[in-house]
């Protein structure tokens, strides 16, 4: 009677402790919180992000890096995912959308793109 007291008390603190563990709330974040292509950050602004060209005192580009490549590093909010993988060949010439899925399905779609208008530094 007492072993049966015993695993009735453990087998009620397991199933308690999983049922604990499946009530956890599901991330809504979907962010993007760092882009980098090669060397350079790119400016995260709402949905969009680019890079705008930095232009010289002698006129010529700098920061470039050859089109198409993959991104150097993307940073998501925990748990979320995102697609087209951020491993995957893009030319950011030409807009690439990338949708983020956090961890309860909700999703978000940004925009990537190279701005070549200059900005002197």
């Amino acid at each position: 009677m007492k072993k049966s007291f015993i695993f009735s008390a453990l087998l009620l603190a397991l199933v308690a402790g999983f049922s604990a563990c499946g009530n956890k709330e599901k991330s809504s974040e979907n962010d993007i919180l760092e882009f980098w292509v090669g060397n350079v950050e790119y400016s995260i602004n709402g949905i969009n992000i680019t890079y705008l060209y930095p232009k010289t005192n002698e006129d010529t580009w700098t920061g470039w890096v050859s089109m198409p490549v993959a991104p150097s590093k993307v940073r998501l909010s925990p748990g979320a995912t995102i697609h087209p993988p951020a491993t995957a060949t893009q030319n950011f010439e030409n807009e690439v959308s990338y949708t983020v899925t956090a961890e309860d399905g909700s999703q978000q779609t940004y925009k990537v793109k190279v701005d070549r208008t200059p900005y002197l530094d």
